[in-house]
């Protein structure tokens, strides 16, 4: 990853003087001097920069061997103090070969660390564009990577200051039109617009909100809806009560006809901003936050002041007409 590229991901994340701030890594040496560029970039803006590597490699070796008093609370009392964690990962975190014997030593250690870890006052997620996290997207290394690196390159502050002037935030409700004279209304009172321009999930550029869940109705067309691995054509779904209640692709609708309320609930609705990401590929980490896009999802959003829990989480993205209703 170009350096260039890391400086403006370190000054986007808002990291402040004097603040502690753990680099978690997740990657081999053959990617630690990106590791290493976190930490200089950190420390240029006041902060003291910690570095922790999570290797595969290493830590099969370690929990192939590691005895079930390693890794006491003392341990992760250590990483209770920082202020900003950045999670950066050059292939998918977590994922280890362990023999099932093992696997319940690391999977406590996983569980006992993000527990500490997110009692920061800032956790950022940052996927590197590298050909393992590449498998992950559906993309080819090549085309994932240079999509990547173009969302990264963005102007930050224009991208907060133009989401903070969305005329959205001001709105009551909002009415998505989209091909087909289909309209979608969804009421927004009481419910708080996040803005990410850097400092949360990465690649950034959207603001979304948790619409209320029960008073979504309407319909809504997609003309291309990449949904759980697959394209679909010309896609129309019929919401009420906040409710997906028919989608016109027979796979789709076997999909819902499956699911619990809470899984088929509305629970977001989203913007697009970052104008280096030009057209939908099917991998959602990008596509929701092309400009011009808008998304819906289904699933839980108690994380962004939502009230419907649920195990899942599913963006469907498309392009409409916004018209707010003050």
């Amino acid at each position: 990853m170009k350096k260039e590229l890391i400086h403006k991901i370190v000054h986007a994340s808002g990291i402040k003087k004097g603040e502690l701030v753990l680099i978690h890594f997740w990657g081999d040496n053959e990617n630690k001097e990106i590791a290493d560029q976190f930490v200089i970039e950190t420390a240029a803006l006041g902060a003291s920069p910690f570095l922790l590597m999570q290797s595969r490699s290493i830590n099969r070796k370690l929990f192939m061997t590691a005895a079930e008093e390693s890794f006491s609370e003392a341990y992760f009392e250590k990483l209770s103090g920082f202020d900003v964690i950045l999670d950066v990962f050059a292939y998918q975190p977590i994922v280890i070969d362990l023999s099932e014997e093992k696997m319940p030593t690391y999977r406590r250690y996983i569980r006992s660390l993000f527990y500490k870890l997110m009692e920061a006052k800032k956790f950022l997620q940052i996927r590197l564009p590298t050909a393992e996290n590449a498998k992950e997207s559906g993309l080819m290394p090549e085309d994932f990577i240079s999509r990547m690196e173009a969302a990264y390159d963005i102007d930050y502050e224009e991208l907060r200051l133009e989401a903070e002037k969305m005329e959205v935030q001001k709105a009551r409700e909002i009415i998505l039109h989209t091909e087909g004279d289909h309209t979608l209304r969804l009421s927004l009172s009481g419910r708080k617009w996040h803005i990410d321009a850097g400092d949360g999930d990465m690649p950034c550029g959207e603001i979304y909100i948790a619409p209320i869940e029960e008073a979504t109705n309407g319909s809504i067309s997609f003309k291309t809806l990449f949904f759980e691995g697959m394209r679909y054509e010309n896609v129309l779904l019929e919401i009420e009560n906040g409710i997906v209640a028919h989608a016109n692709i027979p796979e789709l609708q076997a999909f819902f006809d499956e699911q619990a309320p809470e899984n088929k609930t509305i629970c977001e609705l989203g913007f697009g901003l970052n104008k280096n990401v030009r057209e939908l590929c099917g991998y959602t980490v990008l596509d929701e936050k092309m400009a011009g896009s808008f998304h819906i999802a289904i699933g839980a959003n108690t994380m962004f002041g939502g009230k419907n829990k649920a195990p899942i989480h599913i963006d469907l993205v498309g392009q409409a007409d916004i018209e707010v209703i003050q």
